[in-house]
């Protein structure tokens, strides 16, 4: 082996910058391939499919990922570690909406906690258009009399009455905030139900909701509850103006 080169696994590409009068300022990255169906590549794709929740959710929308289809890291010392994607990006309730799109997240490294940076590609594929079902959904909803209070969606059974279906995917995207700022390179949330909603007085054209969230940190198999202020209108998108983290407690999941 000469001086120049240097061991490396197979599976790692590592990247020199040599300078023969500076060695000790000499600049060391490495760039390694992941198996897109790992857990590390899942887990960064889903601090992708939180973040566009955050942006492009609503009461009929929600966004995932149907494949991971590349992924590799580059450690960025101090700055933290830096995850390459091509995924498929899905509307969930669109089956022929698929499209592949380029993400980039940077779990940042320090002592206290920080929310992943995302970057994604397609943002015209994910623009949102008011939907007719949107548009009659906050019209309903603004009108006297009509505030909805419902608790357990799902309740234990894993069932959802349909009237309750746009409040869930409400809680979805708003509960992807927290889930995004709460997430790290050892962490993967889901929403696990919605275990009470209080509908609020209206303000500024927004429909108001108070929710209470079960969150399932599926590593850990935590339950984890949240409180959070949500508001929404189809031209404002979704908003969370306050966020409570609830005593701990020894939930279960309802069933699938």
């Amino acid at each position: 082996m000469s001086g120049d080169e240097v061991a490396c696994p197979a599976n790692c590409v590592l990247l020199i910058h040599s300078n023969k009068s500076t060695t000790e300022d000499s600049l060391v990255m490495t760039s390694r391939k992941l198996n897109p169906d790992y857990y590390e590549a899942q887990r960064a794709a889903n601090a992708v499919r939180y973040y566009i929740n955050t942006l492009y959710g609503t009461p009929f929308r929600l966004l995932s990922f149907s494949k991971v289809h590349e992924a590799r890291t580059e450690d960025l010392g101090e700055a933290g570690m830096k995850y390459y994607l091509e995924i498929s990006v899905k509307d969930c309730f669109n089956k022929s909406s698929d499209r592949r799109c380029s993400a980039e997240v940077v779990y940042p490294r320090g002592e206290s906690q920080q929310p992943p940076q995302v970057q994604i590609s397609c943002d015209e594929f994910l623009q949102p258009n008011a939907s007719a079902e949107e548009e009659e959904f906050f019209k309903r909803y603004s009108a006297a009399g009509s505030a909805v209070s419902a608790k357990d969606i799902p309740d234990s059974h894993g069932r959802i009455d349909p009237e309750m279906v746009p409040f869930k995917n409400l809680a979805s995207a708003a509960s992807s905030f927290i889930m995004l700022n709460e997430s790290n390179e050892n962490t993967l949330f889901n929403l696990a139900q919605v275990a009470k909603i209080t509908q609020l007085e209206s303000r500024d054209d927004q429909l108001r909701f108070e929710y209470a969230v079960l969150l399932h940190e599926m590593i850990s198999q935590e339950i984890i509850r949240w409180k959070m202020l949500v508001s929404w209108s189809p031209a404002g998108g979704v908003k969370v103006s306050d966020t409570e983290l609830l005593p701990r407690c020894h939930c279960k999941p309802p069933t699938p």
